[in-house]
C-alpha cells in the first residue's frame, strides 16, 4: 500500500475526532441536527487547525445517506467514500490563490444553479485561502454568495479573514479556530505514537507540541520527521537537530551570564551553537518565549492560566524568575525582539545575536533609559545588601545623639558630609535604611534623638564609580548647571574608610579651587551619596599631577598670588576692549570659565 503522511493518514472523519475545536464542531452538529444550516461559512484561524477538515465534515454530514443517532456521517455510504477519497461530484474544493480572477468566479456563478449529483444532496463549494481572491473577483461573488441556491452552500476558509471585503464577511458565519494548547495535543500526538508503535520520550513529544505552535498538522508532520530520523524514537536530541534547536540548557546559561554580567559567557554560547548547526535565528526566537515566560512567572501567581506550556517549561520559568531583575527581563525582550527583526531583514545572524547578548550582559554598552535602568536597579539591590550588614554593625550606636565619627575627625561635616540631627531638632527627612526594620509609626517627641547615619567605611572604589554617574545627573537638578558642570570634570580614584577622593584635570585649576571652596556643592554630593549607596562619605578633591588638599579643607590663596576677579581684569586692562571677557580671563588663568 502507498506510504501516506500522517496528517493525511489521521484527518478526522467524524466531528468528535477534530482536535481542540470543541465549540466549532458542536456548533455545525446542533445546526444540521435543527436543519438551521447557513447558506455560507467563514472559517478563520491559523494553518494546520482544521478549517478545511472540517468544512469536508460539513459536507459529508449534510449528504450522508445514514447518519447514526449521534449525527455523525456513517463513512460507509457512497456519499461519505467519495467525499472521502476527493471524487464527490456534489464538493468542489477550489484554491481560491489560484482562482482568484473574474472569471473563475463566473464559472462558479454558471454553474452554482445546476442540480446536485445526489437527489435532495446538497452541493458544498469550499474556496480555500478566500483572502487571495481579488477585490472585483469579491464583488462579483457578493450576489450567489448572498442569496446561493437552496441546495449551495458556500464555506470560505482563510488565515487572513481581515483580507477579505466587509460585504463578504457580512454575508457569512463566521466560526474562529484557535491555535490547539499544547497539552491538548500533546495527548493527540502521544495517541498517534502509540498507533504507530514510535517510541516517543515525553522531552521530546513537549518539544514536538511546542514548536507547533498550535498547528495539529505541524505537529504531525514534525512527529513523522523526528521519528524517521531517530529510527521510531522521538527523543528531544532528535527533535533539536531536527529543527536546528539549541538545548535547553542554553537558556539557562544565557540568564546566569545576564545575572552575572558575564560577556564572556554569553559570547561563547553564541559561538558554541554556531559551531553546533542551531538556527540562531530561531535560537532568537526561543529565547523571547523563555524571557516572556520568566516575566509571567515573576508577576502571574497563576502561570497556568496564563500560560499554554508543559508544566515542566513552566516550572524551569519560575526557577529563574528570582534570579534575573525584572528591568533585565525586560530589556532581554526589547534586545531580543529588535535583534529579530534585523535577521528577518537578511543582516548577519551572527554579529546581530553577538551585539544584542553584548548589551544584555554589558549595560553600560547602551545609553537607552531601559540600560540606565538596569544599571540602577543593580546598584540598588548591592545597596541593599552592604545597607543591611551596615544597618546591623550601626545598630549599637544607633541610640548615641552625637555626630557620625568620620565628620568629627574631620571636622568639616557641615561641608563634606549630609548634615546629621541633633537630640534638639529630630530630622523627620532622615534617609531609612532598606534594611532595616521599619521604625514604629508614633511622633517623634521633643528630645528624642535620630538615628544618625552611619559611614559607608566598607564602600569600595568600584561600586562609588557605579554610582557616581548618577549623583552627578541629579547634582543638575539640586545645585543647578554650574556646578553639575564642575563636578562633571571631577573622577574619583581611590575609597578609603569612606572617604573619596577625586581628581581634577591637572589644566583646570579653576574647576580643582571651586569644588573644594564651594561647600554647599561638596554637601548636595555627600547627600545625594547617602540616598545611593545608603551611608555618608566624605569628599577631597586633588589635582591629577598629585596636589592634595586637606579633607574638605578651602585652601589658603597668598594675596600676591591670588588669581584676580572678572571685574578687576576688565577695569584694570584696556586692551581687552572688543574681546570677549570670559575668553580673556580663560586665557589669563589657564582654564574654563563658567557662567551661570
Amino acid at each position: 500500500m502507498e506510504y501516506r503522511a500522517l496528517y493525511n493518514k489521521y484527518r478526522p472523519q467524524r466531528f468528535d475526532e477534530v482536535v481542540g475545536q470543541d465549540h466549532v464542531v458542536r456548533t455545525l452538529a446542533h445546526e444540521i441536527v435543527e436543519n438551521k444550516v447557513a447558506h455560507a461559512y467563514l472559517f478563520a484561524g491559523p494553518r494546520g487547525t482544521g478549517k478545511t477538515t472540517s468544512a469536508r465534515l460539513l459536507a459529508k454530514a449534510l449528504n450522508c445517506t445514514n447518519r447514526g443517532d449521534d449525527d455523525e456521517p456513517c463513512n460507509e455510504c457512497a456519499s461519505c467514500i467519495g467525499i472521502t477519497e476527493g471524487t464527490s461530484l456534489d464538493v468542489i474544493e477550489l484554491d481560491a490563490a489560484s482562482h482568484n480572477k473574474v472569471e473563475d468566479i463566473r464559472e462558479i456563478r454558471v454553474n452554482v444553479g445546476t442540480v446536485a449529483a445526489a437527489g435532495g444532496a446538497h452541493r458544498i463549494y469550499i474556496l480555500d485561502e478566500a483572502h487571495m481572491l481579488s477585490r472585483a473577483a469579491g464583488n462579483a461573488l457578493l450576489k450567489t454568495l448572498e442569496e446561493p441556491p437552496e441546495h449551495v452552500i458556500f464555506v470560505l476558509a482563510t488565515t487572513e479573514p481581515y483580507k477579505l471585503l466587509d460585504t463578504i464577511r457580512s454575508r457569512s458565519q463566521r466560526f474562529d479556530f484557535h491555535p490547539v494548547p499544547v497539552e491538548v495535543l500533546l495527548d493527540h500526538l502521544a495517541d498517534i505514537s502509540q498507533r504507530e508503535d514510535f517510541e516517543p520520550e515525553p522531552g521530546g513529544l513537549a518539544m514536538v507540541a511546542t514548536h507547533a505552535n498550535g498547528s495539529v498538522r505541524d505537529a504531525m508532520s514534525l512527529l513523522e520527521q523526528v521519528a524517521a530520523l531517530g529510527g521510531g524514537r522521538v527523543e528531544a536530541e532528535s527533535v533539536a537537530r531536527a529543527l536546528g534547536l539549541a538545548d535547553r540548557d542554553a537558556f539557562g546559561q544565557l540568564a546566569a551570564a545576564i545575572a552575572d554580567q558575564d560577556a564572556p559567557a554569553a559570547l561563547g554560547l553564541v559561538s558554541r551553537l554556531s559551531a553546533g548547526g542551531a538556527d540562531l535565528r530561531r535560537f532568537v526566537a526561543d529565547a523571547l518565549g523563555f524571557f516572556r515566560g520568566i516575566f509571567l512567572a515573576q508577576y502571574a501567581p497563576n502561570l497556568e492560566e496564563v500560560a499554554d506550556e508543559s508544566l515542566d517549561v513552566m516550572d524551569e520559568w519560575r526557577r529563574y524568575a528570582p534570579v534575573l531583575a525584572t528591568g533585565d527581563v525586560l530589556r532581554a525582550i526589547d534586545l531580543l525582539g529588535e535583534a529579530l527583526l534585523h535577521l528577518r531583514q537578511g543582516r548577519e545572524e551572527r554579529l546581530v545575536v553577538e551585539l544584542a547578548l553584548l548589551r544584555l550582559t554589558r549595560p553600560e554598552t547602551a545609553l537607552d533609559a531601559a540600560s540606565l535602568d538596569a544599571r540602577i536597579g543593580r546598584l540598588e539591590n548591592q545597596v541593599r545588601t552592604l545597607g543591611g550588614s551596615a544597618s546591623r554593625a550601626a545598630a549599637p550606636a544607633a541610640a548615641a545623639p552625637t555626630a557620625p565619627p568620620a565628620a568629627a575627625e574631620s571636622g568639616t561635616a557641615a561641608s563634606s558630609a549630609a548634615p546629621t540631627s541633633t537630640p534638639d531638632q529630630p530630622d523627620p527627612e532622615a534617609p531609612f535604611e532598606s534594611g532595616a526594620e521599619e521604625p514604629p509609626s508614633l511622633p517623634l517627641t521633643e528630645g528624642t534623638p535620630a538615628a544618625p547615619v552611619a559611614p559607608l567605611v566598607d564602600l569600595d572604589l568600584a561600586t562609588f564609580e557605579a554610582a557616581w554617574p548618577a549623583i552627578v545627573a541629579q547634582v543638575r537638578d539640586r545645585a543647578g548647571p554650574r556646578r553639575h558642570a564642575l563636578l562633571k570634570e571631577a573622577e574619583p580614584v581611590a575609597v578609603e574608610s569612606g572617604r573619596v577622593i577625586c581628581e581634577v584635570p591637572g589644566h583646570l585649576p579653576f574647576h580643582l579651587e571651586q569644588l573644594r571652596a564651594d561647600a554647599e556643592l561638596n554637601a548636595v554630593v555627600a547627600s545625594l551619596a547617602t540616598e545611593v549607596l545608603g551611608g555618608t562619605i566624605t569628599l577631597e578633591y586633588r589635582s591629577a599631577d598629585g596636589t592634595a588638599p586637606a579633607v574638605g579643607a578651602t585652601p589658603e590663596i597668598e594675596p600676591e598670588t591670588r588669581a584676580p576677579t572678572k571685574d578687576e581684569l576688565l577695569e584694570g586692562d584696556e586692551a581687552a576692549v572688543g574681546e570677549d571677557p570670559e575668553d580673556l580671563i580663560a586665557d589669563l588663568l589657564g582654564g574654563e570659565v563658567i557662567s551661570d
